[in-house]
């Protein structure tokens, strides 16, 4: 395994050449106890950022930090067995998704007594869903994504096509479908613009729970009886994350899931392998992606693009979830690992965390202070958190869950039964949760 240590204190010296050297010697001198040396695990170039650190430490001059950074695919076993050892880490930055998981074994720090009176008003609902566990939190949550549906202008506009700009115009599916046909060029199956092009995410192939579980999840209801199937549908998992039997394998799942897969086979509009930067190439209509790809279209604009919100069957829904920050339960330093979490997450130190990395926030108040995300186009992703904005399906086995139901959702879009394959995933998965 790869690992790079440094102290932060030698990270401040190589950042000297941008004038902030001085700070180090400056909280050296002003610590008038003993030093806590706070270990953080995290990926390379990953948050808390070195500004709203060396902020924090003038506040807190007797504290320094270790950090130790792995690449992604090595995170999650990294962190298993390092919270495990005779010397865990801190501090973990991790994915999101993972909060229950690690509540439940026992790995996260709850912070709920640490956060600020004002938290609970003015965090994103689906934030805090997915950072709680029984009852507590576990993870305050620095940063939020979702997806929206890119478009072409130059090609819709040459098919007579106006995609909506606001959620209560939204299409449905079947609406996007006809979208699709209008604009693509060339044969179902083989053409040479496709109606909605391959995700970016993995190997560019379809199936992932994050952007493609949003399908049959649009055909339930949340405000159905609690025990009817199009309830079951739109959640995708019980309440407390222990029994998956009904929720997937649904009249309303399998009828999204069927619609979903001619996508990729009848109606032959999206492909089945992954095709590089084929939206901005001109080479699909449409496209669904992260903030991520209208930031790189604002900076370098390759194409006349806009933005137009998910489309849905019944119930619209987007999925959240990022990379977030929590304390470690065998912390031997709990106390002030809890209250470095929490204030990178709050107020400046949140926003500095955020700014630096061009995601968008967790917290309500700082939506203001985003420009970028204040109008059209980058406005959809803001209204869609805030009032379609759902955790993919929080469990103390999410990691588990994530890849059965994207391997089932794949053999849907190559062309399985959806009935078949749901079932064969409820099955497999409910084995895991009963473990």
């Amino acid at each position: 395994m790869n690992a790079c240590r440094l102290f932060f204190a030698g990270l401040l010296g190589a950042t000297a050449l941008y004038g902030t050297g001085a700070v180090a010697q400056d909280k050296a001198a002003a610590c008038t106890a003993e030093t806590v040396t706070l270990r953080i695990l995290r990926t390379p170039g990953n948050y808390p950022y070195p500004a709203p650190m060396e902020a924090w430490q003038k506040e807190n001059p007797c504290v320094k930090f270790e950090i130790n950074e792995v690449p992604f695919a090595q995170l999650a076993d990294t962190i298993s067995v390092q919270a495990a050892s005779s010397h865990p880490p801190d501090i973990i930055v991790y994915d999101g998704p993972n909060t229950q998981s690690y509540a439940a074994a026992g790995i996260l720090l709850p912070i709920t007594k640490y956060l600020p009176r004002e938290w609970d008003a003015d965090i994103l609902p689906a934030t805090k869903a997915e950072h709680s566990y029984e009852g507590e939190v576990y993870s305050p949550g620095i940063e939020q994504t979702t997806v929206a549906m890119y478009y072409n202008k130059t090609l819709t506009d040459a098919a007579g096509i106006k995609p909506p700009q606001e959620l209560k115009d939204a299409w449905t599916w079947p609406q996007a479908l006809e979208a699709f046909k209008a604009c693509q060029q060339g044969p179902a199956g083989a053409p040479t613009v496709w109606g909605l092009g391959p995700t970016r995410f993995g190997n560019g192939q379809p199936g992932l729970v994050y952007q493609d579980l949003i399908y049959q999840r649009s055909a339930g209801d949340p405000k159905a009886a609690p025990e009817s199937s199009a309830y079951k549908t739109f959640w995708a998992l019980s309440p407390d994350g222990k029994s998956v039997d009904g929720y997937l394998n649904t009249p309303e799942a399998i009828e999204g899931l069927k619609f979903y897969g001619s996508l990729f086979n009848k109606e032959g509009v999206a492909p089945k392998v992954g095709i590089p930067n084929a939206f901005f190439d001109s080479k699909a209509c449409f496209y669904i992606d992260t903030p991520a790809a209208g930031s790189a279209l604002l900076k370098d604009p390759k194409i006349e693009w806009g933005i137009t919100p998910i489309p849905y069957f019944k119930s619209p829904v987007v999925h959240t979830g990022s990379t977030t920050i929590g304390a470690t339960a065998r912390s031997k330093n709990p106390e002030i690992a809890a209250k470095f979490v929490v204030d990178m997450s709050w107020g400046e130190y949140a926003y500095m965390n955020v700014s630096q990395r061009g995601n968008l926030p967790t917290l309500k108040s700082l939506f203001p202070r985003f420009e970028v995300y204040n109008g059209y186009p980058m406005k959809v992703f803001v209204d869609q958190l805030q009032e379609w904005g759902q955790p993919r399906p929080p469990g103390p086995k999410f990691a588990q869950y994530d890849k059965l139901v994207t391997d089932a959702l794949r053999a849907v879009a190559f062309g399985g039964d959806p009935a078949d394959l749901m079932a064969d995933a409820e099955k497999k998965v409910q084995r895991v949760l009963d473990r």
